[in-house]
């Protein structure tokens, strides 16, 4: 990620460890704790190396409310003004003749 990041050549530095956010507490919870138990023994490999990474202080992930989201736009639909919030807070301009 810090590699993808840093390739885009719109920052000169990223801070350690690399802040990641999530509107998803259960994520967030499981993510941060140190624990184990039985209802994550089946968990995908891929959210483990997410738990190591945050453990060895590579990343942090944060927990952010749904409304303040801003990818979401990018990700899925949205009511009009809510779109719209998103995407100036981006520093999108939209075409008023699209809308």
């Amino acid at each position: 990620m810090r590699n993808f990041v840093t390739g885009l050549r719109v920052v000169t530095n990223i801070e350690k460890p690399l802040k990641i956010y999530c509107d998803n507490n259960a994520a967030v919870l499981y993510s941060n704790s140190n624990r184990s138990s039985t209802k994550s023994k089946f968990i995908d490999i891929k959210y483990l190396v997410v738990k190591e990474r945050v453990q060895n202080r590579q990343i942090s992930i944060e927990h952010i409310g749904t409304k303040s989201m801003l990818a979401d736009p990018l990700t899925k639909g949205l009511p009009p003004t809510l779109f719209h919030e998103h995407t100036t807070h981006m520093g999108v301009i939209l075409d008023d003749t699209l809308v």
